[in-house]
């Protein structure tokens, strides 16, 4: 039965348990926090040592765990057998095997990350999930998400300020929201200068204000906030900045060749969560661009995404970034 992470983890708080438990899919946090909840709330922790088993594909095969999954429970209801990285394993026909007639009193999990849910019978009474990547244009939203399942509220320029800097890495989003329970109590408002004091992401030295700085053509303000970000580059790094810069002309590229030019088009184009007057904004941004300098920008930002991954480039990262807000104001 496919489920999403929200109908699994409903279940589980209410202790409705299934045999098998097969989490696949590209988004690794979900698969993460599905295991982990399972490891850490089936069962009390002393009665973990004999009757909870985690293992590492790596480190074992998949009879072992079939043996383990077979052994009765002691004192318990249930054991709990768990694999992790599942992918390692060459064959998972011993596993499908086991799935099609499991033990009743053994929840196995088995997390396989980076890997497309098996399509076999076996798995028609397992409880399966297939773990997507949040889409980019959704991944504000669910920042948002994020913080209210971690007892915050966060304005929505907050979750876009987090969202754009820190991208599709839900695993440190969820991380950094971790942290922020350590110094803060439930119900805080997560702020802007919450976020520069605690995750590092300045609200005046970020990629919107870059891009803004580009797009007004602010050289003095644009090469503070580059030299602002060479200070840190593991949380600035260049290839984040070409990403969104490439979407900031793209979008306006096809805007210009949009035939309407409506609402509808405009959402297309520059994001279906901008508000009405971030699109009137977007559209009179772009009305000063010419499509060959959004063409020669579009060009710019392939070239120095090559230099960055270090084809036939020794500059260093520093470097390019400076040498690309160059030559995207001139």
């Amino acid at each position: 039965m496919k489920s999403t992470y929200k109908e699994i983890l409903k279940q589980l708080e209410k202790r409705q348990f299934a045999n098998v438990y097969f989490l696949a899919g590209e988004e690794p946090l979900f698969i993460d926090k599905i295991s982990d909840y399972i490891e850490e709330n089936v069962m009390e922790e002393a009665d973990r040592d004999f009757n909870q088993s985690v293992y590492y594909a790596k480190e074992t095969n998949p009879a072992e765990v079939i043996a383990q999954a077979r052994e009765f429970p002691f004192g318990v209801e249930k054991r709990v057998v768990i694999v992790k990285e599942a992918k390692d394993w060459r064959s998972l026909d011993l596993i499908m095997a086991y799935c099609a007639n499991p033990t009743t009193t053994t929840i196995l999990v088995i997390c396989y990350k980076y890997g497309k849910l098996p399509c076999n019978k076996a798995l028609n009474d397992a409880v399966t999930f297939d773990s997507e990547k949040v889409k980019d244009w959704k991944l504000a939203e669910w920042v948002e998400a994020c913080a209210k399942e971690h007892a915050f509220t966060i304005s929505k320029d907050s979750a876009a300020l987090i969202a754009e800097h820190i991208g599709n890495d839900l695993s440190r989003i969820d991380n950094e929201f971790t942290k922020l329970r350590i110094t803060y109590p439930e119900g805080t408002t997560i702020t802007p200068e919450i976020i520069e004091r605690h995750i590092g992401i300045s609200n005046q030295y970020n990629l919107y204000a870059l891009s803004d700085a580009l797009c007004s053509r602010n050289e003095t303000k644009a090469f503070t906030i580059v030299n602002a970000f060479c200070q840190n580059l593991k949380a600035n790094p260049l290839q984040a900045a070409i990403g969104h810069l490439n979407k900031l002309y793209s979008g306006m590229l096809k805007y210009q060749h949009a035939p309407t030019k409506n609402l509808e088009e405009q959402r297309l184009c520059f994001g279906p969560r901008r508000t009405d007057a971030q699109l009137r904004r977007d559209v009179a941004i772009s009305s000063g661009f010419s499509k060959q300098i959004l063409v020669r920008n579009i060009a710019l930002l392939r070239e120095f995404d090559v230099k960055s991954k270090g084809v036939d480039c020794s500059t260093t990262e520093e470097e390019l970034y400076k040498e690309l807000v160059y030559k995207l104001l001139h």
